[in-house]
C-alpha cells in the first residue's frame, strides 16, 4: 500500500528552468488507503470513436474522443474528461465521492521556450509523489518523429488503481509539449491501446515567427480568426469562439481577442440591467444616435428579439452590435473587424454569433 501526504490536484510551478512559469495541473494521493485483495468491476469509459483538434496558434494537434468533455485554451492547453464529473475528481473536488468515481482523461499542454531546457530536469520538477516507487523509470521515445521521453506511474486506490504516462517532447525550441492520460477505478489498461492511437496521431507544439516591418510594427503575415471555436460559458450567456482567440474581462464585460492578432478584431459581449428600459424599439432608437449607425436591422439572437445597427468607429473598421432584451437584462454583442481583412474575420464571427445561448 501506499501513503502520499498530498491529496488533491494543485499547481506546480517549475523552477526558471523554462525562462518563464510552467504550470501543469497534477495528481494527489488519496488519504483513504488501498485494501490488497479487493476487487471490483473496472468501468471503462466508453469512446464513441475520435476527432480531431487543431489549435491554430501552437500548431499542435490530436486525436479526442468526440463523446469526451473538452476544455481548451487556445495556444496554451486542451483537456478531455471522459464525464463532467470525473472532471471535479481530477481538480480535487470531493462532492461526487473522491473514492467511487471512475474515470479518465487526455491533455496537451503547451509552454512556449525562450531557450534550451533540460527535459528531464523539467520532468523531475513536475513529479509530486514523494514515494518514488510510485513513478518507473523514464523511456526514450519517438514522439512526431523527434526524440522525446515518457513518465509512467501509478497508486493504488481503495476503488482501484489510479495509473497515468505523460509524454514529453519539442519539435523545435520554442515550445515544449506534454502529453497525458490518466485514468481512475483501474481503467487505464483497458483504454491504453486506445490512448497509444491517439499518441501516435498527435503533432507537436511550435510558434512560428512573425516578421514585421520595420516602419509600421505590424505583423506582415495577415492574422486570421480560427474556423475552429472553443467554448465559452459566461455570466447569463455561453458562446463558441475562434480558439486562437483568448477571453478577458474588459469594462464590465467579456472580449474575445486574437492571440498575437489585431486589437481592432474583436467579439465583445455585456449584460446589464434592462428592468426600467426593456423596449427594445426605444433601446435600438437610443443606440442609433450614439452610435452614429449607418445602417440597422431586426434579427434573433437564440431565437429571442434582436436588433443590430452597423456603423465604423474609426476609419476602416466595421463594428456591428447586436441588442437583445430578455429575463430584464439587456445582452450587447459586439462584431467589430477590419473592414480590408473582413474575410478573414467575418464568417467566422457569424458562425460563433449563431452559436449564441442564454443561461
Amino acid at each position: 500500500m501506499i501513503r502520499s501526504t498530498t491529496r488533491s490536484f494543485r499547481t506546480v510551478i517549475f523552477p526558471a528552468l523554462l525562462g518563464k512559469t510552467l504550470k501543469t495541473t497534477v495528481l494527489a494521493a488519496s488519504a483513504v488507503l488501498a485494501i490488497a485483495g479487493c476487487s471490483k468491476k473496472v468501468e471503462v469509459p466508453p469512446i464513441a470513436g475520435l476527432e480531431t483538434y487543431d489549435d491554430k496558434t501552437a500548431n499542435f494537434s490530436l486525436q479526442y474522443p468526440k463523446n469526451w468533455k473538452a476544455t481548451p485554451e487556445a495556444g496554451k492547453s486542451v483537456t478531455y474528461y471522459s464525464n463532467e464529473q470525473i472532471m471535479e475528481r481530477f481538480n480535487g473536488n470531493n462532492a461526487y465521492g473522491e473514492m467511487e468515481l471512475a474515470g479518465a482523461k487526455i491533455g496537451v499542454t503547451v509552454t512556449k521556450l525562450e531557450g534550451p531546457i533540460n527535459l528531464d530536469s523539467v520532468i523531475n520538477s513536475g513529479k509530486i509523489f514523494e514515494d518514488p516507487t510510485i513513478y518507473q523509470p523514464l523511456q526514450d521515445i519517438q514522439f512526431d518523429g523527434v526524440k522525446g521521453r515518457r513518465l509512467s506511474y501509478s497508486v493504488k486506490y481503495e476503488d482501484g488503481e489510479f495509473k497515468g504516462e505523460k509524454y514529453y517532447a519539442m519539435k523545435d525550441s520554442t515550445a515544449l509539449t506534454i502529453l497525458e492520460f490518466e485514468a481512475f477505478g483501474g481503467s487505464f489498461d483497458a483504454l491504453h491501446p486506445k490512448f497509444e492511437e491517439i499518441f501516435k496521431s498527435t503533432k507537436l507544439a511550435y510558434f512560428k515567427p512573425v516578421s514585421r516591418d520595420t516602419a509600421g510594427g505590424k505583423p506582415a503575415e495577415t492574422f486570421k480568426a480560427s474556423e475552429t471555436l472553443a467554448s465559452y460559458d459566461g455570466s447569463g450567456f455561453s458562446i463558441n469562439y475562434p480558439n486562437n482567440f483568448s477571453a478577458k474581462n474588459v469594462g464590465g464585460g467579456t472580449q474575445f481577442q486574437g492571440i498575437g492578432g489585431p486589437s481592432d478584431c474583436i467579439i465583445n459581449i455585456s449584460v446589464a440591467d434592462a428592468s426600467k428600459q426593456g423596449n427594445l424599439t426605444s433601446i435600438i432608437a437610443q443606440n442609433k444616435k450614439l452610435y452614429k449607425a449607418e445602417s440597422s436591422s431586426t434579427t434573433k439572437l437564440d431565437g429571442n428579439d434582436a436588433a443590430y445597427i452597423e456603423d465604423t468607429p474609426v476609419k476602416d473598421v466595421r463594428r456591428r452590435t447586436y441588442f437583445s432584451v430578455k429575463g430584464g437584462k439587456l445582452y450587447k454583442v459586439t462584431l467589430q473587424w477590419f473592414k480590408p481583412e473582413q474575410e478573414f474575420f467575418l464568417p467566422v464571427f457569424e458562425k460563433s454569433l449563431a452559436s449564441f445561448k442564454f443561461k
